[in-house]
C-alpha cells in the first residue's frame, strides 16, 4: 500500500514506519522537519515531505500527489505544550485535522487512521472507563482531540472516508515524546540512564495508564489493517498499566540502583496527570481487531534503558 504518516518524523511515526516498510508498503513521511527523531534502518526507504500540517494548499498537494491509499494522521500538539500555545494548538490539531480529512476525500485517500487520547474522557470515577463514556476534556489538548473524533466520523458518514481512531494512554519509548503532561513517563529514563537523577513534576502517588511504544505501533497497524466488516465502531480505546511515579521509580531502580529521584510536584501539571483514570474498557479493540499488549512496567523499563544505552 501507498501510506503516508504526519508527524512522521516524530516519536511514533518513526517508529511506525519501520515495519510498515519492512511488510512493503511505501511509506511518505509528513513533518515539519526533514530528520527523524528516532533513525531507524528503513528510514532510507521513505520519502519524506516537508510541509506544515496547517498549510491545507500544501497537504492537499501532498495527498494528491503520493495517490495514497491510507493516511496515519499523528501530527499534533501535545498536552503542556497545548497550554502554553493554545492559538499554535487549534491550528496544528484543529485546522490540521481538518486538512488531512479535506485531502483525504478530494484525493480518495480512502483511509484515515486517528491518534486520539483518553484525555478526552477527563475525570472519570468509573474503572475501568467505558468506552462510550462522556468526553469532558480538562485541557485544550483533549478539547481538540475530542472534536477531531467527531470530525472523523462526519466525514465517515457524510464523505465515506474510512475514518479509523484509536485513543492511546501515554506511550513510553527511548527518546520519546515529552510534550505533554505525560512526557515524564519517556523523560525519566533518559534522565536516569544520562543524568543519573530526576526531579519528577508529580506527587510520588500520582499515577498515569501507559503503553509501550511498541504495542502502540502494533496497535495502530492491526486497526488499519482490520477488515471493514470487523469493526464495530469508528474510535477505540487502549488501556495499559497505571504504575504511580514512585513505582516506575522503584521499577528503574531495579535496573540502575545509583539513580537519585525527587519530587518537586507542578500543581498544574499533576493534576492534569491526576485527573486521568487508570484503566479504560478496551474490549472492543481486543474482540473486533486483536489488541493484546505484551509488556509489565520492569519489562517496559528494561526495553526502554537497553534502547538509551544501545544509542550512547
Amino acid at each position: 500500500m501507498k501510506i503516508l504518516i504526519t508527524g512522521g518524523n516524530g516519536s511514533m511515526g518513526s517508529r511506525l514506519a519501520a515495519p510498515l516498510v519492512r511488510r512493503g508498503d511505501e511509506v511518505t513521511l509528513l513533518d515539519r522537519v526533514a530528520e527523524p527523531r528516532v533513525r531507524t534502518p528503513e528510514f532510507e526507504r521513505c520519502r519524506v515531505a516537508v510541509g506544515d500540517i496547517t498549510d491545507g494548499e500544501r497537504i492537499s498537494e501532498i495527498v494528491a500527489a503520493g495517490e495514497f491509499d491510507s493516511i496515519f494522521h499523528l501530527a499534533a500538539l501535545m498536552s503542556s505544550d497545548a497550554e502554553e500555545h493554545p492559538d499554535a494548538a487549534w491550528q496544528v490539531n484543529m485546522v490540521g485535522t481538518r486538512n488531512v480529512l479535506e485531502a483525504a476525500r478530494k484525493h480518495d485517500a480512502g483511509r484515515v487512521i486517528f491518534t486520539s487520547t483518553v484525555a478526552t474522557y477527563g475525570r472519570m470515577t468509573e474503572d475501568p472507563v467505558p468506552v462510550d463514556s462522556p468526553q469532558w476534556p480538562e485541557s485544550l489538548y483533549g478539547a481538540t482531540k475530542v472534536a477531531g473524533e467527531r470530525l472523523g466520523v462526519y466525514y465517515h458518514h457524510r464523505f465515506g472516508v474510512d475514518f479509523r481512531g484509536l485513543r492511546l494512554v501515554a506511550t513510553v519509548a527511548p527518546f520519546g515524546s515529552t510534550g505533554g503532561a505525560s512526557g515524564y513517563c519517556s523523560q525519566v529514563y533518559l534522565d536516569a540512564v544520562r543524568k543519573g537523577a530526576y526531579d519528577f513534576y508529580l506527587e510520588p502517588e500520582t499515577r498515569a495508564p501507559i503503553i509501550y511504544i511498541e504495542d502502540a505501533v502494533s496497535a495502530l497497524i492491526a486497526l488499519h489493517d482490520a477488515p471493514a466488516s470487523d469493526l464495530t465502531r469508528r474510535v477505540y480505546t487502549l488501556s495499559g498499566i497505571a504504575p504511580s511515579a514512585e513505582e516506575m521509580a522503584a521499577s528503574i531502580l531495579r535496573q540502575l540502583p545509583d539513580v537519585k529521584f525527587t519530587y518537586r510536584p507542578d500543581p498544574t501539571l499533576n493534576a492534569v496527570v491526576d485527573s486521568w483514570p487508570d484503566r479504560y474498557d478496551d474490549s472492543a479493540s481486543r474482540a473486533d481487531w486483536g489488541w493484546d499488549p505484551k509488556v509489565d512496567l520492569d519489562a517496559i523499563t528494561r526495553a526502554v534503558i537497553e534502547g538509551i544505552t544501545a544509542a550512547r
